[in-house]
């Protein structure tokens, strides 16, 4: 069976059969277009697959078990020897025959139609070690910064009671689709980001209002693999960081104020979600005026940079405007440290 991939993530191409000859042959095809294949041979593999699989490929052998698929349009082909067997599935399932070894250069066709690039976008999630950080104003600023320097760029807002990085960017109005529509998506979303919020350079997916989102897993996933084969980086404001095993191949950041409670709280909660690879970002300010390094030494974490207070942000927030516009230097000057940190 060499060329076929079996995982447990779905691939985009669902190979439905037990029979050898059949895997074989759909084998040959998938190892010479450089394609993968995930195959599964029972009904609870088929049902788990099925509907996050861009192309779907059933052998004559589970044609019955295929049949009992609620959702059984779009990309799906019966795929086996040229018989009487074959063309009854296809009726049964309402699908197109592919006759082996006649229609092998269709099949070579309908494996390239579920062929997807791999993600490429880095992603950067910024939470709070304690409340109050300003991981929203964090994550929007970083990304509106990195729009201007030509970056494509995506926010995606995990913060339940964030507030909206819709509002934060003054985008409440604009149309787009936010959580609320996606929140049980599962499978390959095609182009994502033509549907998102965008305002400034930025592509958006925010909580929304009408609604408690809370997007699941394979939501997610669904959106991070969309967003990361069009975006080069994905900034998300992941509130108190309980999402962040869900991201994948991240570089989280951990915001905390540098100040005594602050950081014994993010100590109280280091073991519990600091995942492998964290970095620190200090806010200082009124009240919160520890050495950034003494934080980073406190917490055994590398320090990545430190925000200073801006009461321009604030102010800029409060009337619907950039935050980082012309009065918010001192942040504006922070963040594109961070960035440049993070993009090196």
């Amino acid at each position: 069976m060499t060329g076929v991939r079996i995982m447990e993530d779905v691939s985009t191409c669902l190979l439905a059969t037990r029979d050898p000859s059949l895997i074989d042959a759909v084998s040959a095809s998938a190892l010479a277009l450089g394609t993968s294949v995930t195959v599964v041979g029972d009904r609870e593999e088929l049902r788990a697959s099925w509907s996050a699989a861009a192309v779907r490929l059933v052998g004559v052998d589970l044609a019955a078990r295929a049949a009992e698929m609620s959702d059984r349009g779009g990309r799906t082909w019966v795929v086996g020897r040229a018989s009487a067997e074959l063309f009854t599935a296809s009726a049964e399932l309402g699908a197109p025959a592919l006759a082996l070894p006649q229609s092998s250069s269709q099949l070579a066709e309908v494996l390239t139609l579920g062929r997807e690039p791999e993600p490429t976008a880095t992603v950067v999630a910024f939470y709070g070690g304690s409340g109050g950080v300003g991981a929203s104003s964090l994550t929007v600023a970083t990304a509106l910064l990195a729009a201007r320097r030509g970056t494509r760029v995506a926010a995606i807002e995990l913060a339940e009671c964030g507030g909206g990085l819709d509002l934060l960017m003054g985008l409440e109005a604009a149309p787009g689709v936010r959580w609320n529509e996606l929140g049980d998506a599962s499978g390959e979303l095609g182009r994502l980001e033509e549907q998102l919020v965008t305002g400034n350079g930025v592509s958006l997916l925010a909580m929304g209002r009408e609604s408690v989102a809370r997007p699941t897993r394979s939501a997610l996933g669904a959106v991070l693999r969309s967003l990361g084969r069009s975006q080069d980086l994905i900034v998300v404001d992941a509130g108190d960081g309980h999402r962040l095993e869900w991201l994948g191949a991240v570089q989280p950041v951990v915001v905390v104020a540098a100040h005594v409670r602050g950081v014994a709280a993010a100590r109280m909660a280091a073991g519990q979600r600091t995942p492998t690879g964290a970095s620190l970002l200090v806010r200082t300010g009124p009240g919160a005026s520890l050495p950034p390094e003494a934080v980073a030494q406190a917490l055994g974490l590398p320090l990545l940079g430190r925000i200073r207070h801006d009461r321009a942000v604030a102010q800029l927030a409060a009337a619907g405007a950039g935050i980082v516009d012309s009065p918010a230097r001192r942040f504006r000057r922070d963040v594109n440290s961070v960035l440049d940190g993070l993009l090196a």
